[in-house]
């Protein structure tokens, strides 16, 4: 074995940070935004969403067929700078599965949806 030097100076394992705590008031949120994506209320979605991302949220809606899916899943979730990124699944009889990604983030007592990305249809790290 070679030499590794002065020790002294070397550092050890460093301890593993803890799990941040999803907050409950965000993936009730989050369960709520997917079940009306999976049911097509437009209306409803548009209000919350911050005015930034009614494009992308738009883009979304129109992506999806109209009544085909009936529940959903969250595959995934993270945490940056206070906004929570959820990859999420619809799922339908009739339809192939949906994938996306929200960005929520708490906005005067609220939870919206900051970004809104489809992920179906692609291949990338994401979609697997």
């Amino acid at each position: 074995m070679s030499d590794l030097g002065n020790r002294s100076s070397v550092t050890g394992p460093q301890p593993i940070g803890e799990r941040f705590v999803v907050p409950p008031a965000m993936l009730a949120a989050a369960e709520n935004i997917l079940e009306l994506l999976a049911q097509g209320q437009r209306a409803e979605l548009e209000t919350l969403v911050a005015a930034k991302a009614t494009g992308e949220l738009g883009e979304l809606l129109d992506a999806l067929a109209p009544g085909a899916y009936q529940s959903h899943e969250i595959i995934a979730h993270a945490k940056a700078n206070n906004h929570y990124y959820l990859k999420a699944r619809l799922f339908g009889a009739r339809a192939a599965p949906f994938t996306l990604q929200l960005r929520l983030g708490e906005h005067a007592g609220r939870w919206i949806i900051w970004e809104a990305v489809n992920l179906s249809g692609g291949r990338t790290a994401w979609t697997r």
